[in-house]
């Protein structure tokens, strides 16, 4: 009988945080739209350069957190669960950094064209 045996299936923490962030991340864009549109003094470049900022650190999370979460599912020889988890966290991290960097590229060519 070998130590492992009887262990049963661990939690992935990495996996549901991963998850977390990434749902987190989904949310900001519309919250930030949201507050510009309730909050006079925030501009809609204001509003851009957070959902920028706020999006590509939040998918770069996400996505580091699921690679880890996977690995950690390889080597604890898929003895932890979370597969489903991590693999939505990859995604959701994917499209919100995608989000991110849009964002940024757009606030790049609103700052050309205003500069012309």
């Amino acid at each position: 009988m070998l130590p492992y045996d009887d262990y049963t299936k661990q939690r992935n923490v990495r996996a549901r945080f991963s998850f977390l962030v990434a749902l987190l991340g989904a949310l900001f864009a519309p919250a930030a739209l949201l507050v510009h549109i309730r909050v006079s003094e925030i501009t809609l470049p204001m509003a851009v350069g957070g959902i920028a900022a706020g999006c590509t650190v939040l998918g770069l999370i996400a996505r580091i957190l699921a690679k880890k979460a996977r690995l950690r599912r390889v080597v604890s020889l898929e003895r932890m669960g979370g597969a489903g988890q991590a693999a939505l966290g990859r995604l959701l991290g994917t499209l919100v950094l995608g989000v991110g960097l849009g964002a940024c590229i757009s606030l790049a060519v609103y700052a050309l064209l205003a500069h012309l």
